[in-house]
């Protein structure tokens, strides 16, 4: 089992995907060439970069507060669409519920 820790079989977890294996095969295989570890927040940041980017240009080009191009609007990221709503919250929860299967945390299929 992960660390010292000897879960039980169906132990629950609730965590953020592993970012690497749901992420842009294309932007992993960038990092991977660069030397660069996808893991941890690295993905996230660099989302987080791409969404800062398209909603300055959408600012620019439409002379709306960046506070406003940055809600209501899908951006395409690296790790998926991100969408923010009017209070500028995440309009989509990235936490996943996990089981524990013996050997390694997998997600839990949605029933």
């Amino acid at each position: 089992p992960p660390g010292d820790v000897p879960y039980a079989v169906g132990t629950l977890m609730i965590a953020t995907p592993e970012w690497s294996e749901v992420a842009d095969p294309k932007v992993v295989q960038a990092f991977a060439a660069k030397n660069i570890a996808p893991d941890g927040y690295t993905l996230p940041a660099y989302a987080a970069v791409e969404v800062a980017k398209a909603a300055l240009a959408g600012a620019e080009s439409s002379g709306q507060p960046l506070a406003e191009a940055l809600t209501g609007h899908d951006f395409a990221t690296a790790i998926g669409t991100v969408r923010f709503d009017d209070k500028g919250d995440l309009s989509q929860n990235p936490f996943r519920v996990f089981r524990f299967d013996g050997t390694d945390f997998v997600p839990l299929e949605d029933k």
